[in-house]
């Protein structure tokens, strides 16, 4: 009988393996990419719903048991480094570090692997398997003990080439849909396609690119290198494409191809594909470089992309992939140099062009009214030109009710008569020079004004809280006037996180078992804290623990009780939404910096481990005035356009009635 032998730390278990992944759509990408590796062609995934099983078979190389003992089953693996170069099949390994078997922990309590290869020298089919159970595994441990799994009969094996694995016990919420993991797969992977050889298919369905679901919804694309025009074709109802190089350093070898684009609309975006996601070798390695750019025009809001970028991935430099291979070191100076040519070059560009084509394809749209394109047309020539702006300011809003856009609209060309007539012969004896005229002009031209009335709220309530934060010299103070506005002001945080919002079931959920956390805090670590609350901010779950200002804390310590809450908030989504992945990140205010001082960087490691990030008092505080100086400085604009605002809505009814009554 075949002897096999795992041999894993219980810490590595945790944090490799069963903390890894929450998702079956993550842990099945990692199964996938093995059978890439192993030069597969064909990949069936199997889901059955009433035996709560999950199957991934392949018809690639197969192992025979040396290979699973010294390959699959030795932790840390690394494939480049003892098989070095292509496949058979010309193939480049996604696979780098032996650690994706670990996911397997992380949604199912048995693993049964069936595997086939044939012995060209005795031409036979070499039949292994075996079972691994999770309690077992963690005893064996615990005891000190080799865990052996247990061998699998060469007569119950039914497939005569490649590789089966069989998820039995799938955690509670690890259910999945059928048409929910073929988009998570075909987004996760770009060489899935006949034209890639590489089939994957999904309850006997195959996946192909259309199940990525955004191609038709894209209005712009932009492709890097004429090699990637090919996207372009995909976006069948785009309205303009264009040609980005992809050359970042042709001397270092970092060259890029893919593309970038922006939805039609809003109502076209979700919480999971507003994201430029990072690929290399074929596959996902960074979920969203949008989030670490923080670009804030309202462009943005409607970006998309997906970059390959293989240099990330190279054999002969250091891997730079997170643990859980879906996110890269922030540091390394590759990265730096994708995330400048993104900003510098890609977002510049779309940045320089999009609002143009809007503003064009805006007018196209508002013209086929027939009473807005009469209005338009009898608009002087020079004034065409702030319809047309209005026009994709209109077109840009959210909103797909017909006749709350026509209400819109209505309100809106009210607005510009009322303006139009103050630039008139009769507002000329309002204005006693000719900078006046010029000032007045030029606060409708300078303001896209649609947008500063929807933004002039916000505007003002953030310069009032930053007005409090002038001149706090008090620690008191500073405990107070954060904790007063941080939790329902997460933009202080992150300037995109413009508001807070609360799921009642989950906030009721997160609070008990925080609370039962919170009940088995020592008397230090609870005279500590002044509060600690769960929110979400545009799809990410947030964690905010303020701790008291004269509050000293150990990294380590502080890692460890932030993960106790991380584990509780994802026990809690995993019930709420199944199968769902979810972003979570823990943030720690505290008065300085976590020890070792001496080593930042450490820090930094070991709460990004929890998914955590600490930012001190005086940080927050100075970063929040250097993220919003610009509002300070739009501040005296922005009481002459509420006087503007507050002089339309003085417009006697004479005007109004005979230049402003347009029925749209």
């Amino acid at each position: 009988m075949a002897c096999y032998e795992l041999k894993v730390d219980l810490n590595a278990l945790n944090h490799l393996g069963i903390g890894l992944y929450s998702n079956i759509p993550a842990v099945v990408s990692e199964v996938v990419a093995n059978s890439y590796d192993a030069d597969a062609t064909e990949v069936d995934i199997l889901i059955d719903q009433v035996n709560k099983t999950v199957s991934i078979q392949d018809n690639g190389c197969g192992m025979t048991e040396d290979d699973i003992n010294k390959k699959y089953l030795t932790v840390g693996y690394d494939k480049r480094k003892n098989e070095p170069g292509l496949t058979p099949r010309g193939r480049s390994p996604m696979g780098r570090k032996g650690i994706g078997k670990l996911s397997l922990f992380s949604i199912a309590d048995v693993i049964e692997v069936h595997s086939v290869k044939r012995n060209a020298e005795a031409d036979i089919l070499e039949k292994n398997g075996f079972i691994m159970d999770v309690s077992g595994i963690k005893q064996c441990i615990e005891d000190g003990q080799t865990y052996r799994p247990s061998p699998v009969d060469a007569k119950m094996i039914t497939i005569n080439k490649g590789t089966r694995i069989t998820l039995r016990n799938l955690r509670h919420g690890m259910a999945t849909t059928e048409g929910f993991l073929r988009k998570r797969l075909a987004r996760r992977f770009s060489v899935i396609g006949t034209e890639h050889d590489f089939n994957v298919q999904v309850n006997k369905q195959p996946i192909d690119i259309r199940d990525r679901d955004y191609f038709m919804k894209i209005e712009y694309i932009w492709y890097l290198g004429n090699e990637s025009n090919n996207y372009a074709d995909l976006c069948s109802n785009k309205k303009h494409a264009e040609q980005i190089s992809g050359i970042i350093d042709s001397g270092k070898g970092y060259l890029v191809t893919g593309w970038v684009g922006t939805f039609d609309e809003q109502k076209s975006i979700d919480d999971d594909n507003n994201t430029i996601v990072i690929m290399a070798r074929g596959k996902l390695i960074h979920e969203d470089i949008l989030k670490d750019i923080k670009e804030g025009g309202v462009f943005s809001k409607y970006l998309i992309g997906e970059i390959h970028a293989d240099f990330l991935d190279m054999d002969e430099r250091e891997d730079i992939a997170t643990s859980n291979r879906q996110s890269l070191r922030e540091d390394d100076e590759r990265f730096q140099a994708l995330k400048k040519f993104i900003q510098g070059n890609i977002l510049k560009e779309i940045q320089k062009v999009w609002r143009e084509w809007r503003v064009k394809d805006a007018e196209k749209k508002a013209k086929e009214n027939p009473k807005i394109k009469e209005w338009f047309e009898s608009l002087p020539k020079d004034h065409k030109k702030y319809a047309r702006d209005l026009f994709e300011r209109i077109e840009s809003y959210p909103i797909a009710h017909k006749g709350a856009k026509a209400e819109l609209y209505r309100n809106a060309i009210v607005a510009f008569q009322t303006l139009a007539m103050r630039n008139s012969l009769t507002a000329l004896d309002k204005i006693q020079s000719q900078a006046d005229l010029e000032a007045y002009i030029s606060i409708f031209d300078d303001l896209r004004w649609i947008e500063e009335v929807h933004y002039y709220d916000i505007v003002r309530a953030r310069l009032d809280v930053l007005e409090k934060f002038e001149n706090i010299v008090d620690a008191n103070a500073k405990e107070k006037v954060l904790q007063d506005h941080i939790y329902k002001s997460l933009w202080l945080l992150d300037p995109s996180w413009e508001r807070a919002t609360t799921d009642k079931r989950i906030e009721e959920k997160v609070t008990t078992e925080f609370g039962k956390i919170s009940a088995g805090l020592t008397k230090e670590e609870a005279n500590g804290r002044v509060d600690i609350r769960y929110k979400t901010a545009y799809g990410k779950h947030v964690i905010i623990e303020l701790k008291k200002y004269g509050y000293k804390v150990n990294a380590h310590d502080l890692a460890k009780q932030v993960g106790k809450y991380n584990s509780a908030l994802k026990k809690c989504l995993a019930e709420r939404f199944p199968g769902v992945p979810q972003v979570i990140e823990c943030i720690c205010i505290i008065g300085e910096k976590p020890q070792p001082h001496d080593d930042p960087e450490k820090v930094t490691r070991i709460l990004r481990a929890e998914d955590a990030r600490f930012v001190t008092y005086d940080g927050l505080i100075q970063q929040t005035q250097d993220n919003y100086r610009q509002y300070l400085e739009v501040s005296e604009k922005m009481s002459k356009f509420r006087d503007l605002v507050d002089s339309i809505s003085a417009v006697d009814d004479q005007n109004s009635d005979s230049d402003g009554q347009i029925i749209v």
